[in-house]
């Protein structure tokens, strides 16, 4: 008896199955004959849809209250620390990828209308050689530890380049870039990283396409170009571990400055057309020797990172709170014997680093501040009952404390 029954069930079953597969090929052509149809109506319901929802105005954060750049940029910026404020330049994202590279001249030369990038490393050339005019396409080129015998030379056999955009000579014992570094026309990168370069000619001003320009660790180095305001495109400078003492009063025409690094240099003052840079956004001036700021450096209407420990500062200028856009300012291990009242006239600061310094108070109104998120303090000056206070008052800043 279960046998039958198993037997009609699975009758059943097939019964069921045939009449669906029937039902589906007798409606596929109509199915497919109204489907544009179907999605035209569909998409039409979408638009009515969209126009008539209330959409919620989006919440307004600190990054859509900060002044944006009065260009844009030819270069990439990445976001550092999980904030939405910008901060380091990824020059190397604008040229060829990594896997166009070639390692030696004799690689390169096989195919030479194939070279975008060309990595030289510790190939003992003394000089490059005639042939290396024919890298028509290449767009950057590396040398790391070369000894040019004539560098100028060199740099003539560069400039038959058209579409050398970066050239980048690091650890290379420079001790001088000749003038005719002004050849090299279509240069948008220019680096010198590591070597023992003393000055630059003022020839390399009329790189006028230039946007990066590093210096970084060339000790001896102590003077920019009087001339360097006619590099009018130029978006990155980096003279970090230099003895740079000042900057020329032409800097001021580099309107399009994003980024400075000169830490570890000699600085000891800044000219007061530094506050005609309009665009810039970062600082890095630690661990120098300035006594003080220019009246006009309040004058900078984007500065979002202001890096300034390290320094011999004992005041801000009066007018410091006019950097609106202001979101960090680091102040550690100077010489200010009160806390700089013009801090608290900071309305978009995030963070204060204070370590370091001769007070043992820091003001209950940085409470008030509304986007203050963290102070870093020296653990052995400030009292704790000041800390307690500014605790109770708002949890939600943090107080970390600096412990050599």
């Amino acid at each position: 008896m279960k046998n039958i029954l198993s037997i009609l069930l699975f009758l059943s079953f097939l019964f069921l199955i045939q009449s669906c597969t029937t039902g589906n090929s007798e409606n596929k052509s109509q199915l497919m004959a109204t489907n544009s149809e179907e999605n035209v109506s569909k998409k039409n319901i979408e638009v009515e849809t969209t126009s008539t929802e209330t959409t919620k105005p989006k919440e307004k954060t600190l990054h859509d209250e900060l002044t944006p750049l009065s260009f844009e940029s030819k270069m990439t910026w990445r976001i550092i620390d999980g904030k939405d404020n910008y901060i380091w330049h990824e020059y190397y994202r604008m040229l060829p990828d990594k896997g166009l590279e070639y390692y030696t001249l004799e690689e390169a030369m096989k195919n030479p209308l194939d070279v975008k990038y060309l990595f030289l490393k510790y190939q003992k050339l003394g000089k490059l050689p005639a042939t290396i005019t024919q890298l028509q396409n290449v767009e950057r080129i590396v040398i790391i530890g070369e000894n040019f015998i004539n560098l100028s030379k060199d740099l003539e056999l560069l400039a038959q380049l058209p579409k050398l955009r970066a050239l980048e000579f690091n650890s290379c014992n420079l001790k001088s870039i000749p003038a005719t570094i002004s050849k090299l026309k279509s240069l948008e990168v220019l680096t010198f990283y590591r070597n023992g370069i003393v000055s630059l000619p003022n020839e390399i001003c009329d790189l006028e396409n230039l946007l990066y320009l590093d210096l970084y660790n060339n000790r001896p180095f102590s003077k920019l170009p009087d001339s360097i305001g006619k590099l009018k495109n130029l978006e990155v400078l980096e003279v970090a571990g230099t003895s740079l003492k000042t900057f020329p009063e032409s800097i001021g025409d580099c309107d399009r400055l994003i980024h400075i690094t000169a830490n570890a240099c000699k600085l000891e003052k800044l000219p007061n057309s530094f506050g005609d840079l309009e665009n810039l956004l970062y600082i890095n001036f630690g661990y120098n020797k300035i006594k003080e700021l220019p009246k006009t450096f309040a004058n900078l209407p984007r500065l979002r990172i202001a890096q300034l420990g390290s320094n011999k500062l004992k005041s801000l200028p009066e007018n410091f709170g006019n950097l609106d856009n202001l979101i960090t300012c680091t102040l550690d291990n100077n010489l200010f014997t009160e806390f700089p009242m013009q801090l608290l006239e900071l309305k978009n600061l995030l963070g204060i680093t204070l370590y370091d310094n001769q007070f043992n108070h820091i003001p209950l109104e940085v409470v008030e501040m509304k986007y203050m998120d963290q102070i870093i303090f020296d653990s052995l000056d400030i009292r704790q009952s000041n800390l307690d206070s500014i605790a109770t008052l708002n949890p939600n800043i943090k107080l970390w404390k600096w412990q050599k």
